[in-house]
């Protein structure tokens, strides 16, 4: 199980972000997982829009992701970044990319998943 803080897990899982921040080894990529309840986030670490998720329960369902990429959350621009996660600022660790799925149904359409994707990677420096 992959435990993402319930913020973090909230986007996922609405296909408003494809990103998690996890310890770094923890994904890789290929990985299928089962996505877990991390507990509350402080909320002076989430931007104000996710608040109103810093300790709500994630809606019902089977939540799975596929890790389709792994990075150094370090390479995330903190200005060309900052859209594409929910933190107001950039942890250390890894970023994981996930395709996720409830009930072994995408949550975001193949475009919609590709779109988001690239630019996550877009905001990487290299």
């Amino acid at each position: 199980m992959l435990a993402i803080p319930l913020p973090d897990l909230h986007a996922l899982v609405r296909g408003e972000t494809v990103v998690a921040f996890v310890e770094r080894g923890t994904a890789t990529v290929g990985d299928e997982v089962t996505l877990g309840d991390g507990g509350p986030r402080p909320v002076d670490r989430v931007k104000a829009a996710y608040t109103r998720w810093a300790d709500a329960p994630i809606p019902p369902g089977g939540w799975t992701a596929v890790v389709v990429a792994v990075h150094p959350s370090a390479l995330l621009d903190p200005e060309a970044g900052a859209a594409r996660h929910v933190l107001r600022s950039i942890p250390t660790g890894d970023l994981a990319i996930l395709r996720v799925y409830r009930d072994d149904l995408p949550v975001l359409s193949d475009d919609a998943f590709t779109a988001r994707r690239g630019a996550v990677e877009g905001a990487l420096s290299r």
